[in-house]
């Protein structure tokens, strides 16, 4: 294909977008403007092909073609990358690219998500055993991946984190000397929390032996590892009979085909109504997760609707009683995360400091995944689900939330 059709590809796109202005640069250094013409410095954003496989994999390839020649350094963006990403989510962009290269693209994403025990001991270590020194640099101080709750949108990512925790301890309505196991307890934050706040007593259970060390070693200086315990193990391998049940950031990981498995572990592991949380990103449609994610950032992952955590929820007994979104905390919780990653490159690039290429490569990776997802959870279909549920019926529980915000 000549460069005037692959160029056509671009304007054709780049045209409709209005939103801030937009500078492309071509292989052969011909530039076209586009959008507005003013903008402040930040907003401006100029997205350069270096050659003219970039713009075949971009609109060929979706997403991870995208991603793949933006990691190569084959793309270039300059200024607000969150803007270029945008410009992907507009429907023209589906209309330029090929049908079947594209769905090609999206089934070798899809055909990543091994889910069973064994998959899941492969895939979980990938992205969470990438080292803890990585992760603190950029996380808050408790080690929390995942959504924060914001009371307000200026307060700080600490507080935020802690917001989300009692958020979660009061939704369970925790009381001291209650049984909590967490699903997939990450670096043990919710746990810790839960102990030193309600003085619970838990089970965290995770496949990330980085987590597991320092979930530990967390609860050892914290004071409760004599009330909390953690395990590195598969969540269809836990055991015991707990009064309240939480799982956050792990549900995504499950896959469709164990939804069943999942919930029906959950009430194994729930005594007779007992409460249980559950925190996952969702989506509202039905379209597979994003080929580029599961390729280089989460294999295996599997982004549920909720319709289907609904239906599974109720298929195993498992009775809701409220559901919460909070798209916009997470997008905030990753505008942190991007501000603090980017004000950390020098040590992390210490930290893989063996391979000078690779390490471009990795921020690449990063920088895009951190900036997709904010732009997906403000302009895409993501959301952030928090199903608070119960096994079987309970009629003793408070009739209105106050008990959650007083």
């Amino acid at each position: 294909m000549d460069m005037v059709p692959l160029k056509q590809l671009v304007h054709s796109l780049a045209s409709r977008y209005t939103s801030e202005p937009l500078t492309v640069i071509f292989w052969d250094g011909d530039k076209r403007e586009y959008g507005p013409g003013e903008a402040d410095q930040a907003n401006r954003c100029t997205l350069r092909f270096h050659n003219k496989k970039a713009v075949q994999q971009t609109f060929f390839r979706g997403s991870l073609g995208f991603g793949e020649a933006y990691m190569a350094g084959d793309i270039d963006v300059f200024g607000n990358l969150q803007q270029v990403i945008k410009l992907g989510l507009e429907p023209a962009y589906e209309s330029c690219q090929l049908p079947g290269l594209a769905r090609l693209s999206s089934l070798r994403g899809s055909l990543s998500n091994f889910n069973s025990a064994k998959g899941a001991r492969q895939a979980i270590p990938f992205h969470y055993d990438r080292g803890n020194d990585f992760y603190q640099e950029w996380l808050d101080e408790s080690m929390t991946y995942s959504c924060a709750y914001f009371k307000d949108p200026h307060q700080s990512l600490e507080k935020a984190q802690e917001d989300k925790y009692e958020h979660i301890c009061r939704k369970l309505q925790l009381q001291p000397g209650d049984r909590l196991v967490d699903i997939g307890c990450g670096w043990g934050g919710m746990l810790i929390y839960a102990a030193t706040h309600y003085r619970i007593s838990g089970t965290g259970y995770t496949l990330s032996r980085n987590q597991l060390d320092h979930a530990r070693d967390w609860a050892r200086r914290a004071g409760v590892d004599d009330r909390i315990t953690f395990h590195l193990q598969d969540y269809r391998d836990a055991t015991g009979t707990y009064d309240k049940v939480v799982s956050i950031g792990m549900f995504e990981h499950v896959g469709r085909k164990y939804y069943s498995t999942f919930f029906d572990q959950a009430k194994k592991l729930l005594k007779p109504g007992g409460i249980g949380l559950l925190h996952t990103i969702g989506k509202n449609d039905g379209s597979g997760t994003d080929a580029w994610i599961t390729t280089y950032i989460f294999p295996g992952g599997e982004l549920p609707q909720l319709y289907d955590i609904c239906r599974f929820m109720g298929t195993a007994d498992l009775d809701i009683l409220e559901v919460e979104n909070l798209r916009r905390h997470y997008h905030l919780t990753l505008e942190h995360w991007i501000k603090r990653f980017e004000s950390k490159l020098q040590p992390i690039r210490a930290l893989f400091k063996e391979d000078p290429d690779a390490v471009e490569q990795f921020i690449r990776c990063w920088r895009l995944y951190l900036n997709g997802s904010s732009v997906n959870f403000l302009h895409g279909n993501l959301n952030l689900y928090q199903l608070t549920f119960t096994r079987g019926l309970v009629n003793d529980l408070p009739l209105t939330r106050s008990h959650i915000y007083h």
